[in-house]
């Protein structure tokens, strides 16, 4: 019997909803096992309709599927299926993952390997470790200059994840010092003082106690931010967006009043935006600032070639 289409198409994405008959299965594996087939719908790509989806159509449809929408409607389901019917995806996205850990670091990379660690997460949700790492990763990518924009909704989905990982191991300082970390983005002093606290209770004697000390020692000082540091990320992304329309004046007025309160570059030596920063200064025709600013980005980082080929346009024409 043919197999019934139930052809909710997709075409955005370049999928199709396939639903199964009642009872139909598929070979699988070495041994060809019959295997029967979730009454859910399942995503293939267009082309394996032609003939009725093939059992490979089915299982690439669904693994590619599930690459682009981890958090998909019945994400749980294909996830199993794939852990049933085709282990081989699964190998190849652990596979993928240990390629990505020695990637150049990059927001692009950061997203994949995110995507693929949630896929192993919906097959083995209680792993700490694996929440841990996930956290991880939304906490480094919120970290990107390219995702300020983002930057809060990162920390959110890092935040959830550490919560997680401390309900399971209420122990793990890593968790806790990341979600102090959070809390002290967040502008929440009194709850990052009192993560960090348990964290220094646990660390041994040595620099990272010491350091961490000095931290609290020095937020309980200054008491609560007039601002959440976040608030310097978002506005960071706002003065990108200015720039990228053409309001440079806008845009340098925004990051000459961070670069004057210091907080952000004190707490987070970037290049990328001391590289802004030159740039705005120079459209703004402040040409003295801006080749400040891109001596601070190289300072930062001496390979920056954007920077670099600035300051060399600078040097020759008197302005980048």
């Amino acid at each position: 019997m043919s197999p019934k289409l139930n052809e909710i198409s997709l075409d955005q994405d370049n999928f199709i909803l396939w639903a199964p008959e009642p009872g139909q299965t598929i070979n699988v594996g070495p041994e060809q096992i019959p295997f029967v087939l979730p009454r859910i719908p399942l995503p293939v790509h267009p082309t394996a309709l032609e003939d009725g989806p093939s059992t490979n159509a089915i299982g690439q449809g669904v693994y590619d599927y599930l690459r682009k929408f981890p958090d998909c409607p019945c994400n749980i389901d294909y996830a199993e299926l794939l852990r049933d019917a085709y282990p081989h995806f699964l190998s190849d996205l652990g596979s993928q993952i240990l390629m990505l850990d020695h990637k150049e670091v990059d927001s692009y990379y950061i997203r994949r390997k995110i995507t693929y660690m949630k896929i192993l997460a919906l097959l083995d949700g209680d792993n700490p470790g694996l929440q841990q790492r996930l956290g991880i990763e939304y906490y480094n990518l919120s970290q990107m200059f390219t995702e300020f924009g983002e930057c809060r909704q990162h920390l959110l989905k890092a935040m959830a994840y550490f919560y997680r990982v401390f309900k399971m191991q209420p122990g793990n300082l890593t968790a806790l010092n990341y979600l102090a970390q959070i809390d002290y983005l967040f502008g929440d002093y009194p709850a990052a003082i009192n993560r960090w606290r348990q964290v220094i209770d646990g660390l041994d004697d040595g620099p990272p106690r010491h350091a961490l000390t000095e931290k609290v020692a020095m937020m309980t000082a200054e008491g609560v931010p007039e601002y959440p540091l976040i608030d310097d990320f978002e506005q960071i992304w706002a003065a990108m967006e200015c720039y990228g329309r053409g309001e440079i004046a806008e845009a340098a007025t925004t990051l000459n009043i961070i670069e004057e309160r210091g907080k952000f570059s004190a707490a987070f030596p970037c290049p990328e935006f001391y590289y802004l920063l030159g740039m705005c200064r120079s459209k703004n025709d402040d040409q003295g600032g801006a080749f400040e600013a891109l001596e601070k980005a190289l300072e930062l980082n001496p390979d920056y070639s954007l920077a670099q080929e600035a300051k060399n346009r600078f040097l020759e024409d008197g302005k980048v």
